[in-house]
């Protein structure tokens, strides 16, 4: 599964009405686990297309202020689907995870994740929405990555 599922639809047409095949944003769940010195942590759960998702991953952690550099993170792994955790059908050799472990190097401060504690629906979504003002956008990245 990639960034589109294939669908049905029915067209209708003159009082016609006829199956017609069509494609639809696919939008599934990326869990986001932080890896730091053998702990792991669910810091977030999101929405979005699959795909890129290291890099959205990524993204999510600087703009958090998590990590404030890329060489902060080691790597990323997809563990293996587990029961109970939404997974994508393994198809054209990607993985089939909604899982994403991002591991940050042993050497900086440990991460303060207290501020990531929520109790509310992330989305992929920009970010805009929900902000009283575009002000509050600059807040949590004070300077822009070369």
């Amino acid at each position: 599964m990639g960034s589109k599922t294939r669908t049905q639809r029915w067209k209708v047409e003159a009082g016609r009405a006829e199956p017609a095949p069509d494609d639809l944003a696919t939008e599934e769940p990326l869990e986001i686990r932080l890896l730091f010195r053998g702990e792991s942590r669910v810091v977030a759960v999101t929405m979005r297309t699959p795909g890129a998702d290291a890099e959205l991953a990524a993204g999510f952690l600087f703009a958090e202020g998590v990590v404030d550099r890329p060489g902060r993170i080691r790597g990323f792994t997809f563990p293996e689907p587990r029961r109970g955790v939404l997974s994508l059908a393994d198809q054209a050799g990607e993985h089939a995870s909604n899982v994403i472990e991002v591991e940050l190097d042993g050497e900086g401060p440990e991460p303060e994740l207290a501020p990531l504690d929520r109790h509310f629906f992330a989305t992929s979504a920009c970010g805009v929405c929900g902000k009283a003002g575009l002000e509050s956008l600059r807040l949590r990245v004070p300077t822009e990555l070369p």
